[in-house]
């Protein structure tokens, strides 16, 4: 496998790099993603090697018929280790095309007057957020040039609740909104734009059902672990809103559903504002308590989905199994894993760990957010 330097404009730099010891890339689903390049240091190699520039495997060219290239890396740094009995040695690290929406903050104060009346979803927010503060923000001197939000599927039309004034960076904040409503941010760079080279494309992608099921008997799983911990299980919210005409609103999510020794309780004093609901809102809200309750619900649910019964299986997959990366699995899909001992589920797979070294290619896929079936 072949590693090709990238400029600014996603052209090639130089020569492949085919000489490296080992090579680690982990791909991210929902966080975001980095890479580890270990080489015997080399100067012509050094000297292609800039802060700022991009890796990217020959493998991950090809996409969309050559339209676009994924898994792209940004190089974070460079690190040249000299030993006499060892040798010298290059380490090169980057992180993977979203953490560019990192380099701009929300500076905008309220982020859309439909938080009001709870007409926030994905597909509202995030391209408002992203046009305010990378593609077309007020201030020209913040704007991103080449870089585009789209939505991979159009059914992310559910209701969200967001806080009326958010300071995060962007990508941070637009990632935890994602991981909440089961969705990744892909980033892709667009080869094809000639007019404005180095053209970033972000897709946000829903969670994909896969019928592929990973097991011991067809030799898929080398090795596995598998974790459970219910320390922080809750199930029931109790939100606390204001006051109104001398009577506290109390909202609780999941009141009728748990009982006795199964109810876990999280209270909750919720930030949303009863006059928004209460006051001068009588053609916008003609039932203000029932549309207040509703964000007081929302609210609820969004704090318990935090605080489920965490579940992690991480595993080995053959380079020799049945299934390959790329061709019969993705980064987002949703698959079934059963382990030796008979434990099966429906895990997704948010995380995988790509990597060519000396003993060969190993594959390490990360699941989690699954239920044991």
């Amino acid at each position: 496998m072949d590693i090709y330097v990238l400029d600014g404009s996603f052209s090639k730099v130089g020569f492949p790099i085919d000489n490296y010891i080992s090579c680690i890339w982990r791909t991210s689903f929902y966080e975001i993603g980095d890479c580890e390049l270990y080489l015997a240091f080399d100067k012509e190699i050094l000297s292609l090697l800039r802060a700022g520039a991009y890796l990217i495997r020959d493998q991950d060219m090809n996409f969309g018929d050559g339209m676009y290239y994924q898994n792209v890396m940004k190089i974070e740094s460079i690190k040249v280790d000299t030993n006499e009995e060892s040798g010298d040695h290059i380490t090169v690290t980057g992180k993977d095309l979203k953490t560019i929406l990192n380099q701009r903050v929300i500076l905008n104060d309220k982020i859309s007057s439909s938080t009001l009346n709870n007409d926030i979803t994905l597909m509202k927010i995030l391209p408002e957020v992203f046009e305010a503060n990378l593609s077309n923000p007020v201030n020209p001197q913040r704007k991103m040039e080449g870089v585009e939000l789209f939505f991979y599927e159009t059914d992310h039309h559910e209701h969200i609740i967001v806080e009326e004034e958010i300071h995060d960076n962007v990508g941070d904040w637009m990632i935890e909104q994602c991981k909440t409503y089961e969705c990744g941010i892909i980033a892709y760079a667009n080869t094809q734009k000639s007019a404005r080279p180095g053209t970033i494309d972000f897709y946000v992608k829903r969670v994909r059902s896969n019928s592929l099921v990973f097991s011991d008997e067809y030799i898929d799983i080398t090795a596995s672990s598998y974790t459970h911990n219910n320390e922080n299980r809750k199930n029931v919210a109790i939100v606390a809103g204001d006051e109104v005409e001398g009577v506290k609103i109390v909202e609780t999510v999941n009141d009728k559903d748990y009982y006795g020794l199964n109810r876990y309780e999280t209270y909750i004093s919720s930030s949303a504002s009863s006059d928004d609901y209460f006051k001068n809102n009588e053609e916008t809200n003609p039932n203000p308590e029932e549309a207040y309750r509703s964000v007081l619900e929302q609210e609820g649910k969004k704090a318990l989905l935090e605080t489920k019964i965490k579940e992690m299986f991480e595993c080995d997959i053959s380079s020799y199994g049945q299934y390959q990366l790329g061709k019969d699995f993705l980064l987002g899909d949703k698959v079934t894993i059963v382990n030796k001992y008979g434990i099966k589920a429906q895990s997704v797979i948010v995380e995988i760990i790509d990597t060519y070294d000396e003993t060969g290619r190993t594959i390490i896929p990360t699941f989690s957010d699954f239920e044991v079936i």
